[in-house]
């Protein structure tokens, strides 16, 4: 006789879990792909709990892996606001709120909870699926994308989940992320926080200048020599300038210059720390800052000429083109 069904193998430490989301077992959702490429003849069943398993209904796709995804992202819509938290606080900030009322004490106090508990549960991975000891073959999870420590099924759930997150269009972001690559998501992000409430055709106009800026980076990533160690200099030494509009401000040409940096390559390789150092001050002081700099390696590079005998900077970075190598 054959069987109905076929249950996949449940490690000991695992019995009592769902397998999406790690939370307490309710029943098995037996799941039959549609459409069956696979010819699979009889139905799997996963352990889920309550809510996965009324997820699970109505889903119809041909393999585990995006059925997975598929509740993943129910998870994540549904507990969006919590998810939310994480972006939009610290726990210190959290703790440090001021918040009156009882709701908003209320807030204060499980705000984050809430938040680990649903982050928990959309990082989930589950355990490796095997039947009778053999693996089930063809789960990937290769299109998944991590951001901020939260892990999405795909770059375009990314896209629609952060939008959201920093009340950013979603088709403007979705176009930014196109320009710089997927691998700068968190710069994709602070740009278009800073572009996106502009009118449409302001909008387009930033497109266009990220396009230019992102192949002049490109034109120059090739065998650029490393950041130098960088020089001191005061900060009251150093000139402001304002280039095709963008202010340049001397906060960020000192920050360059103390750690050696003269090029546009130098600067993205840098750019993680550039913004780690600038965060505090405000994420539109440290896009603000990082904006102007690209546009002034921008133009020193352009423009030599420039560069050599107008750049009100020029004799502090022939500072560090005279150390020694």
């Amino acid at each position: 006789m054959t069987k109905a069904y076929q249950s996949i193998d449940v490690p000991f430490e695992y019995r009592h879990t769902c397998w999406f989301c790690g939370e307490p077992y309710f029943e098995s959702y037996a799941f039959m792909p549609s459409p069956n490429y696979e010819q699979q003849t009889a139905p799997v069943l996963l352990p889920c709990c309550e809510e996965c398993y009324g997820f699970c209904h109505g889903v119809k796709v041909s393999g585990l892996d995006l059925l997975r995804d598929k509740v993943k992202e129910k998870l994540h819509r549904k507990y969006e606001k919590h998810l939310q938290i994480g972006a939009n606080w610290t726990q210190e900030e959290l703790a440090a709120s001021e918040f009156e009322g009882k709701a908003l004490e209320g807030f204060r106090e499980s705000a984050w909870t809430m938040f680990e508990i649903a982050k928990a549960r959309v990082n989930y991975s589950g355990w490796p699926l095997t039947i009778d000891g053999l693996p089930v073959v063809g789960l990937t999870a290769r299109f998944q994308i991590e951001f901020d420590g939260i892990v999405y099924t795909s770059l375009a759930h990314a896209i629609e989940q952060l939008a959201k997150a920093y009340a950013i269009p979603q088709s403007y972001l979705a176009q930014v992320v196109e320009v710089v690559g997927r691998q700068r998501l968190a710069y994709a992000i602070r740009f278009a926080k800073s572009t996106g409430g502009y009118s449409e055709a302001e909008r387009e106009a930033s497109i266009r200048s990220l396009q230019h800026l992102v192949a002049e980076e490109a034109a120059l990533d090739t065998a650029h020599p490393e950041a130098s160690a960088g020089v001191a200099v005061a900060l009251d030494d150093i000139q402001p300038l304002i280039i095709a509009r963008i202010q340049v401000m001397p906060q960020a040409i000192h920050w360059a210059l103390k750690h050696g940096i003269t090029t546009l390559h130098q600067l993205s390789a840098q750019e993680e720390a550039f913004f780690e150092d600038f965060m505090p001050e405000s994420e539109l002081v440290a896009f603000t800052y990082f904006n102007g700099l690209q546009v002034y390696f921008e133009k020193r590079e352009s423009d030599p000429h420039w560069a050599a005998h107008q750049d009100p900077n020029r004799d502090l970075f022939a500072k560090i083109n005279r150390l020694p190598g």
